[in-house]
């Protein structure tokens, strides 16, 4: 859905007090701002041009939205109260307010599907299929496999991508690795999958995590499959359940 810069200023100036209600900011949170980050295409200079926004002038424009655009607005706000996994009082009274004053029906708020939450992803394969696209040949391995997707384990942007073999006794306390953590952005968020991007930085120039993507499918947020495509060797593989 399109929204004009009027429109997506008032948006954003909802979403970011949302974020601030309770005075502290969760991973969660971070994880889901990043995804409408990308599905509404603003960027961080344009929260703070939003907070420059006044919020009368917000209410206003959130009054006059569409009813498609506001049931949009009601399902991005709730689901970043919730992205930290609880709602405390201060953010309920704070999505009250601005249901409310945007004309929006409680009832209509609270029919938002659950956001597939990207920082919180353990994923056990007990078969993958390697397809190697230069060959157009592809091997089903039946071993088992974990995937983590985690909250960047150096504190840097995004997540940290790792797999591990659980095969054997070793695996049991978790620190056989088959692929080290590569960090990864969102790149593109939808309702039945999620793809992540792996991004380089001068600080760690031994591994080129650009390399890499990811891609969860996760239809009704329940894991389907992952797909972990080495970019640099031309091979996809594909973790099942």
């Amino acid at each position: 859905m399109d929204f004009n810069l009027a429109e997506k200023l008032a948006i954003v100036k909802a979403i970011d007090n949302v974020i601030l209600a309770d005075k502290k900011i969760a991973k969660g949170e971070l994880v889901y701002l990043g995804q409408l980050m990308k599905l509404l295409n603003f960027d961080s200079e344009f929260v703070e041009e939003a907070r420059k926004f006044n919020m009368k002038q917000a209410n206003i424009i959130l009054e006059g939205l569409s009813k498609p655009k506001k049931h949009s607005l009601a399902i991005m706000l709730h689901e970043m109260a919730y992205a930290d996994g609880d709602m405390n009082p201060e953010e309920i009274k704070l999505l009250f307010s601005i249901f409310e004053k945007a004309g929006i029906e409680i009832e209509e708020a609270s029919n938002s599907v659950p956001v597939f939450n990207i920082s919180e992803v353990y994923f056990k394969s007990t078969k993958h299929i390697q397809h190697y696209k230069e060959k157009d040949v592809s091997d089903t391995l039946k071993e088992k496999i974990a995937i983590k997707v985690e909250p960047n384990i150096h504190g840097k942007n995004g997540v940290s991508v790792t797999t591990f073999k659980l095969n054997g006794f070793i695996p049991f306390w978790g620190n056989k690795v088959e692929l080290t953590p590569r960090q990864m952005k969102i790149v593109e968020a939808h309702p039945e999958k999620s793809i992540l991007q792996g991004y380089d930085d001068h600080s760690d120039p031994g591994i080129k995590h650009s390399n890499y993507r990811l891609t969860i499918y996760h239809p009704n947020n329940e894991i389907e499959s992952i797909v972990l495509q080495k970019l640099h060797k031309k091979i996809e593989i594909e973790y099942l359940k």
